[in-house]
């Protein structure tokens, strides 16, 4: 049979006999065929072998119970390992799907996938489709993951935009498919997936966007959500309505073709305006707690913070957060309370809120009514570690619901005085200047400066008064700063910071390096706060005063974050948290005397009228130019606060309006409250510093007649020692003696020996002595001094000195001359000569 099957048969047509025709199988395009098909398949077999294989092997790896674990609420706990609060880092509210709306599901499926109730995981005819789209465009256009697909990404983290990666995605999509139903896989996409700002899950973004829950929402709200998948921060309803409008539209359009929305409900959903609420429904929200949900992201990255939760660990001191939040709510309600005040107040914008809240719920609402922003008076503040840039508390501003914009660390505003302690810490910092070095206290032309004009003279508004004037003579620098006056404060910066009319670089070198990364303006107004700063970093430079002029290299709020399984996801590194130096001790100690002066007896004066306690510390207030920027920068030996009020849009609080009325009482709460744990220490001098004696009258080095006389409470007169104490560098010279006080009332023969002292050289003999020949002299045992003699004082010659048997000293006659009543004629008084002197070695 076979045989005569491979014999060759001539083939004849209508022009005769052909010749043999071959069988197909023996043809060369056959044989080319099936080699070619073989080598496919080997190629098929050996890809399969190397490259699927292995990928199919890992995707069976991964535990699909991970997918129902959805770490919903984070923990957050405070410095003490205690828990703050329980909240949603990525602001998820799981829910099931009986709670979503059917028409939601039809948004979400044909927008995202059309057939995801037909295919086992993976959409082939859409990847088909993709493929070619993509072929067409020569670029990628168009994805073909599924929803499956979607979940098995965001929670095992498959985000490489590599082929391998699609490969596991799909072999563990198809395995959701098989383990999961369809109404679950549902329910576990729909909780975690991200929907823009910080929604993640459905109901977070019912919440978020339209102000109610999940179940509740319009199809037209529904389509507004299913479209934000794609590119969540790019059509987000918020931020972006025009475009969230577009994508809503796009969406009820599939709709029409999938059959689920008829032509005419989509169009009338399409006219219908875009109307969205802010988050309102968890009171926890906060400006700390938001600070540090961004901060999470920034650590580990958006994508790896959509798939659980953390365990958060903050350097918040509860109990101090509280106290901050407290007094910044009371004192800016009782600044509203004033007689006169004209602008909104908290309470005002909680009624127009409601009244728009009741036409949004009436359906009253138009286009153009948007939800109303709140217009009254803000506030900030923020208390830090001095040791190592740890956040203790944190405002934002008064109520975060109503705006999430955080003041603390992201407002720019312009500082006012609270900058000119810098001034001063420069020139300290350079030889030839220390705080009693003199300054004109006189009227300055304005054109130097150009602060609220380029004509007139510069006002004293730093000195927080409503009326200050010049004293027109010389003050020291620790006066000017400690009662802020602008002119004086100019001159000095004048001196040691400008050239050319602008700022030069060392000057804000020194600002870098002290912690304000702000660039500085280039002209003079610079020396009074005219440059824009923010907060934190006006807190982190002022902490370098009280630490002898080290600072932290930063500030930090998250000290650790550990996932849900107790893994370590971020540790601070104890390195990054190694003290700076940013200022030179000495003058870094000089400024803190100063401000310790400005904040009980200078501009922060007030603060014992608001409660102050009775510790060591230092501040400055800083009020901007028309009162429309208020601060106030202190500290203790443990932290630093500072505060800032003013309105979200530049304008005079009121005429008058001081921080030290306004900034410091907040502050003054803020920091009684941090003395409950953190006691402030006294900050003690450099060991390199030189002590010297100061009168508080003169300025100068304090003789011994600085005393003053003080009435006490009794109405009794005594005198009360009128000096303090200065530390200067090594080898400043400063030997200018107190020309006020020289004794007068003093007994005469003290007077004249005070007087002869005076007048006397190192090395010539005192005038008159003889009249003090009869004082018997004080033998001193040890010297007196002990280091560098300011006084240059004589300093005792130890000698052997005559004694008696029992030790004690021999006295010795002397001759007596004729007194002062005339008597010419005395008994001569003959003693026998002493015993012989015993020396005791």
């Amino acid at each position: 049979m076979f045989g005569k099957d491979l014999e060759t048969k001539p083939q004849t047509n209508w022009r005769g006999e052909t010749g043999l025709k071959l069988p197909f199988y023996r043809r060369v395009w056959f044989s080319a065929l099936m080699a070619l098909l073989i080598l496919v398949g080997l190629t098929g077999l050996g890809t399969y072998a190397i490259i699927v294989a292995p990928l199919h092997e890992k995707a069976q790896t991964y535990d699909l119970e991970e997918i129902r674990k959805l770490e919903a609420a984070s923990i957050i706990y405070d410095r003490n390992g205690e828990e703050l609060s329980r909240i949603y880092v990525l602001n998820r509210t799981p829910v099931p799907i009986k709670e979503v709306p059917q028409h939601f599901i039809d948004a979400l499926t044909a927008q995202e996938d059309s057939r995801f109730f037909q295919h086992d995981g993976v959409d082939y005819i859409g990847l088909t489709r993709a493929v070619i789209e993509n072929i067409k465009a020569g670029r990628t256009t168009q994805g073909a993951s599924t929803i499956t697909q979607q979940l098995a990404r965001q929670t095992f983290g498959l985000m490489e935009k590599k082929y391998k990666r699609k490969i596991v995605e799909a072999f563990v999509a198809q395995r959701i498919e098989k383990k999961f139903t369809k109404p679950e896989i549902l329910e576990l996409y729909l909780n975690r997936i991200f929907f823009g700002k910080n929604f993640y899950g459905i109901q977070a973004a019912a919440l978020g966007y339209f102000g109610k829950d999940a179940r509740e929402l319009t199809v037209d709200e529904a389509a507004t959500i299913a479209g934000l998948i794609k590119s969540p921060n790019n059509i987000e309803p918020i931020g972006h309505p025009e475009r969230a409008v577009k994508e809503r539209n796009y969406v009820l359009e599939r709709m029409v073709i999938e059959g689920s929305l008829s032509r005419g409900d989509a169009e009338r959903f399409k006219l219908k305006p875009m109307v969205t609420a802010p988050q309102t429904s968890d009171p926890r929200l906060s400006y700390v707690f938001d600070e540090v949900r961004q901060e999470v992201v920034s650590i580990v990255g958006e994508e790896r913070a959509a798939i659980g939760g953390f365990q958060i660990y903050t350097s918040i001191d509860k109990d101090l957060q509280k106290a901050a939040e407290i007094a910044m709510k009371k004192r800016l309600a009782e600044v509203e309370t004033r007689e006169g005040y004209a602008h909104q107040t908290y309470t005002q914008f909680r009624g127009i809120l409601g009244e728009w809240f009741g036409k949004k719920t009436k359906g009253e609402l138009t286009p153009e009514m948007s939800r109303p922003i709140p217009e009254y008076l803000q506030g900030a503040a923020i208390v830090m570690d001095n040791t190592d840039g740890s956040i203790l508390a944190m405002v934002g501003g008064r109520d975060f619901i109503d705006s999430q914009y955080n003041r603390a660390t992201d407002g720019v505003r312009p500082v006012g005085t609270a900058f000119t302690p810098f001034v001063y810490a420069a020139a300290f910092s350079k030889p030839g200047y220390f705080p009693m070095s003199p300054l004109a206290d006189e009227p300055l032309d304005n054109r130097r400066v150009m602060i609220g004009g380029l004509t007139g003279i510069l006002g004293e508004w730093g000195m927080e008064v409503p009326d200050p004037k010049w004293s027109r003579n010389p003050i020291s620098a620790r006066e000017a700063l400690v009662g802020s006056h602008n002119s004086a404060t100019v001159r000095l910066g004048e001196r040691i910071a400008l050239e050319g009319g602008r700022i030069r670089q060392d000057f804000r070198d020194f600002a870098k390096l002290a912690g304000i990364r702000t660039p500085l303006r280039e002209f003079p107004s610079t020396f009074l706060g005219a440059t824009e700063l923010r907060l934190d970093e006006m807190c982190l430079a002022y902490s370098c005063f009280p630490t002898l002029g080290k600072r932290p290299p930063k500030q930090h709020l998250i000290q650790r974050i550990t996932d849900f399984r107790g893994k370590t996801v971020f540790q601070l590194d104890e390195k990054t948290l190694q003290p700076v130096r940013a200022m030179d001790e000495i003058a870094a100690y000089q400024t803190h005397t100063c401000l310790t002066e400005a904040l009980h007896r200078g501009t922060g004066a007030p603060s014992i009228e608001y409660g102050l306690g009775d510790f060591p510390a230092g501040g400055k207030t800083g009020t901007h130019y028309e009162s429309k920027d208020l601060w106030f920068l202190g500290y203790t030996s443990a932290v630093t606060c500072g505060v800032w009020v003013g309105f979200d849009r530049h304008k005079t609080i009121y005429p008058g309006a001081f921080s030290n009325k306004i900034a410091l009482p907040i502050w003054t709460d803020i920091i009684n409250a941090s003395t409950k744990v953190r006691t402030p220490m006294e900050i003690n001098p450099p060991e390199s510093a030189e002590r010297i004696e100061i009168c508080r009258v003169s300025g100068l080095r304090a003789s011994d007649f600085c005393y003053d006389k003080v009435k006490g409470p009794d109405g009794v007169e005594r005198s009360v020692r009128s000096t303090y104490s200065e530390y200067l560098r090594p080898g400043t010279s400063f030997n200018m003696t107190c020309p006020v006080h020289t004794g007068e009332g003093l007994p005469a023969d003290l007077a004249r020996f005070h007087q002869s002292i005076q007048n006397t050289t190192d090395t010539a003999l005192l005038a008159e002595a003889s009249k003090f020949a009869n004082v018997e002299p004080v033998y001193l045992q040890d010297p007196i001094i002990i280091g560098e003699d300011p006084y240059n004082s004589e300093k005792p010659i130890l000698r052997a000195r005559p004694v008696n048997d029992d030790g004690t000293p021999i006295l010795r006659a002397l001759p007596v001359g004729v007194d002062e009543s005339g008597i010419s004629e005395q008994p001569v008084i003959k003693l026998k000569p002493p015993p012989p002197m015993k020396i005791e070695l």
